[in-house]
């Protein structure tokens, strides 16, 4: 029965409420997701493949994937793409998205960088009407026993063009050698989804998926070759706000975090949601700069913890420093002047 008024809570939520886009607790990993002006941040080439689970045991499968690359470019710019997938439901609602993403850094110095940032895309979202179940089909004693008086639509799927923007400051350094701070970054950024705000819904022609602003920070601070790296975001898309705030302890090659996610930048317990484990490992290849796997498990703290048992997420970031797009165009030389900023934490920022 928790189970049948979980599910029956979910379809609900299809007819009611505005959409909310699905967000990963390894948000660090996945920035180009959150924000298109963190494209090729890191100098270099990046890969990056994620997958998250969510409330396991709860009919029906509620399950997001993102693939990614971004890649430093001639001239100060950053060049990306991103595809996803979210299924909601078993196969109920499926959501699909690809993104061109592009950066540009208007200031660029050894210890500064501004780096702005755009993304376009086309989305497309299906479902599967004869998989729902109504309210008015339930009896209190038999079950799914009745027919449904809601009129299904011919139509099954929507799509739209979608786009986002935002922009990023970093700042790096290497205090005095007499200092136990080796060196630091910290990055901070803020983006902007949605801008068009597109009619994504099956019913209603009102029915408009809203504006989703995204707030971002993290700080990696290198102390005895130990790098400790906090870090938060906060999203807000209409009425949906969550607020995620921890920190990672990365020892060569091993990597520990702890996370706690609320629904409030306040961090009331009265808004609690989950707390965030990770580990994972960070190793050389021939064939990359390095390469990281993280597994993530958010243990559920809210009214859901009896029922939900907790959410998987798991990361791949494969790096390689040292590889422009267009890099045969341009003298070498002038290519290293345009990017000065120290790449030391790359996969960690």
């Amino acid at each position: 029965m928790k189970q049948l008024l979980l599910s029956l809570i979910f379809v609900g939520s299809l007819v009611s409420i505005s959409a909310q886009d699905p967000n990963f607790s390894q948000f660090y990993n996945n920035p180009v997701y959150y924000n298109p002006a963190m494209t090729a941040i890191n100098n270099g080439m990046t890969f990056r493949a994620n997958a998250r689970n969510l409330w396991g045991p709860i009919p029906g499968r509620f399950n997001t994937y993102s693939g990614s690359f971004e890649a430093q470019s001639i001239f100060k710019m950053g060049i990306g793409g991103m595809l996803y997938s979210d299924v909601a439901g078993e196969a109920m609602l499926r959501t699909t998205g690809g993104y061109f993403t592009y950066s540009y850094r208007p200031v660029d110095t050894r210890n500064v960088i501004v780096q702005a940032g755009v993304g376009g895309g086309f989305v497309t979202k299906s479902i599967d009407w004869s998989k729902l179940t109504f309210s008015d089909q339930l009896d209190e004693t038999l079950g799914d026993v009745n027919p449904t008086s809601f009129n299904r639509p011919n139509y099954y799927r929507v799509s739209y063009a979608d786009f986002n923007t935002g922009l990023v400051f970093r700042f790096n350094g290497r205090p005095s050698r007499s200092s136990v701070l080796q060196q630091f970054s910290a990055t901070i950024g803020s983006s902007l989804h949605h801008l068009s705000e597109p009619r994504d819904a099956f019913l209603g022609d009102d029915q408009r998926l809203p504006m989703r602003f995204v707030f971002h920070g993290n700080t990696n601070l290198l102390i005895n070759d130990l790098i400790y790296a906090p870090g938060f975001v906060y999203e807000q898309q209409n009425e949906f706000r969550t607020f995620t705030i921890g920190m990672n302890l990365v020892n060569r090659p091993f990597t520990f975090g702890v996370w706690f996610r609320n629904r409030t930048a306040a961090l009331s317990f009265k808004q609690y949601d989950s707390f965030i484990f990770t580990a994972g490992l960070n190793l050389p290849s021939r064939t990359a700069t390095s390469w990281r796997v993280m597994y993530g498990f958010d243990m559920t703290i809210s009214r859901l913890k009896t029922s939900s048992y907790g959410t998987h997420e798991i990361s791949l970031v494969i790096d390689m420093n040292d590889r422009v797009l267009f890099q045969k165009y341009v003298r070498k030389r002038a290519l290293k002047r345009r990017y000065q900023c120290p790449d030391d934490f790359k996969g960690y920022q």
